[in-house]
């Protein structure tokens, strides 16, 4: 944990940094961006003289609160999605309510509801606004829909006292935030190395027997939700041919589709869709494996924080070329290799390289455990918090070596 002490004059009077975090939904909801929002709250939570709490939508339509891990959750009641989308009325309105009296609002995109929301109002009362652009707004359907809210898109953005990104590669190609680069620092996700557990031989045995894998058996795992943008349907057709057994773990609305692929493969031998798996078994997945394939082919894929779960278990990675973050998470050439996405002849080609070649798959193991202690969670903490306290006069948190 970064070693953080309150010295400022606002400590002296017994202040603490309040932050709410905003996103659509928190666990136990199952997302990228939702895993990212409760290890950054819960991290938050943990230092001294710093509160934090979260502010969603409920699936239902009432409202809700409760505390997760130590953090105050309220969850707005929504009467359902839109593509993709919690529809929740009063969410603007709660947010308004509720954010006063924190130092920092921090609001994590894409989420189209909080543009509805009076920023002026809010930083009237002293709070500065914080935007985490975890992606732009990329299926053509969205994007139509999102040119007639345009004007209260750039009211937002222009309200942002901060943009962070998670990635270079994202600052880079995102549309949505050319004309706002100056205000923008990349700040990139991160994983808790302390709840990586490796397993013993003995216990990978006994998981790998539990999971049908036969002793001498190639595995390639994918863990993830099953949705367009994942490319499953290409990891599928890649391994067609390949002397191995690829599991799937993860639940989505592209489940159906995935199995019948399989079925009419005849490939059911070879490949399993697990279906949702807790923390404990994912360990065990990411322990019994040789290779991680992430196969995602839109930049709705920003980051992949699944990665860094993979290096910190010592697979190498097979990602794609997005004009996102994903392929300068893991490196090509260090950590795994990089293909064309929705390619399933090049995914088939790395994927025989890398379980062909120990020397070559030692090496990406080692680089991308070595690697993965650049998004510890501390280092990233430290990043936000920095962040946090250039926002706030006179500054909340200071920092210094013990």
């Amino acid at each position: 944990m970064p070693r953080w002490y309150t010295v400022s004059a606002f400590a002296l009077r017994g202040r603490i940094l309040r932050v709410l975090q905003v996103n659509k939904f928190y666990a136990p909801w199952i997302g990228g961006i939702e895993t990212a929002v409760q290890e950054l709250a819960e991290g938050l939570q943990r230092l001294p003289n710093v509160h934090c709490e979260v502010l969603v939508c409920h699936e239902r339509s009432h409202r809700k609160t409760s505390l997760v891990n130590g953090v105050p959750v309220t969850r707005v009641g929504s009467v359902g999605r839109l593509l993709s989308m919690p529809i929740a009325p009063t969410f603007p309105s709660e947010l308004k309510t509720i954010a006063a009296g924190f130092d920092i609002v921090h609001v994590h995109t894409p989420f189209p509801l909080v543009m509805f929301c009076d920023w002026d109002e809010i930083k009237a009362r002293g709070a500065r606004l914080v935007i985490h652009h975890h992606s732009d707004i990329v299926r053509p359907i969205q994007r139509a829909l999102l040119q007639y809210v345009d004007g209260f898109e750039r009211r937002f953005l222009d309200s942002a006292d901060r943009i962070v990104v998670t990635s270079q590669g994202l600052l880079k190609n995102s549309r949505t935030l050319a004309s706002y680069r100056s205000k923008c620092q990349v700040v990139p996700l991160s994983i808790d190395l302390t709840k990586v557990q490796r397993l013993s031989e003995a216990e990978v045995a006994l998981a790998r027997q539990r999971f049908g894998i036969s002793e001498r058996e190639r595995v390639v795992l994918f863990a993830g939700r099953l949705v367009y943008y994942k490319g499953l349907q290409y990891l599928i057709d890649a391994v067609r041919g390949l002397d191995l057994k690829l599991l799937i773990a993860g639940e989505g609305p592209l489940r159906p589709m995935l199995e019948r692929r399989i079925e009419v493969g005849n490939l059911g031998s070879k490949i399993r869709v697990l279906g949702r798996v807790s923390d404990a078994e994912l360990a065990n997945l990411y322990s019994i494996a040789d290779l991680f394939v992430l196969p995602s082919t839109e930049p709705s894929e920003a980051f992949g924080l699944v990665q860094l779960d993979a290096m910190a278990y010592g697979l190498p990675v097979i990602n794609t070329d997005l004009p996102s973050g994903v392929p300068t998470v893991s490196v090509h050439g260090e950590t795994g290799l990089t293909v064309r996405p929705a390619d399933s002849v090049a995914l088939r080609e790395a994927i025989a390289m890398i379980l062909s070649d120990d020397s070559l798959r030692t090496r990406f193991s080692l680089n991308g455990r070595q690697r993965v202690l650049s998004f510890s969670r501390p280092a990233v903490l430290e990043q936000m918090c920095s962040l946090y306290d250039e926002l706030i006069s006179p500054p909340v948190l200071s920092r210094f070596s013990a």
